[in-house]
């Protein structure tokens, strides 16, 4: 070599990150909000069972206070509607079945979906072997990085 040969350095490759995908965005909360118009459609059948009767035998009321139930008239605000016929049920479910197929679609379409719980698992497992020799890497640089200084 001679004297006034210039210092190279090496570059090493840039790493290849894992591939990135980019999600769908998550449907709205509402989609799968099926309880509240389940419990209309429910008490429009048969209103009669929405009377609550709470069990007096626990608690007793304060100042021996007689306690009345609760019916469906006085739970409900004047502006709820009226009593539905078993026969015009499937109409009104209408609604709802739509509402649930629309909450299969949008799960159906968000990613991971297809995949079983043991294969995540499986994933997760190697992600956190993964981890685990990247740590120890480090350290053993580290390590080194201070032998260097010494």
């Amino acid at each position: 070599m001679s004297s006034n040969a210039t210092p190279t350095t090496t570059i090493a490759p840039p790493l290849n990150p894992t591939p990135t995908t980019t999600q769908p965005p998550l449907p709205p909360a509402q989609t799968f909000d099926i309880l509240p118009p389940l419990h209309a459609l429910l008490s429009r059948l048969e209103p009669s069972l929405n009377v609550y009767t709470p069990d007096t035998s626990a608690a007793i009321p304060p100042n021996n206070a007689p306690h009345t139930p609760v019916t469906s008239a006085s739970a409900l605000p004047s502006s709820a509607p009226q009593q539905l016929d078993y026969k015009d049920a499937a109409v009104a479910a209408q609604f709802l079945k739509s509402r649930i197929r629309k909450a299969l679609a949008d799960l159906a379409g968000l990613a991971d979906m297809h995949r079983g719980v043991e294969e995540q698992e499986e994933e997760i497992k190697g992600l956190e072997d993964k981890i685990k020799r990247q740590r120890e890497v480090l350290a053993r640089l580290a390590a080194l990085a201070d032998e260097d200084k010494s």
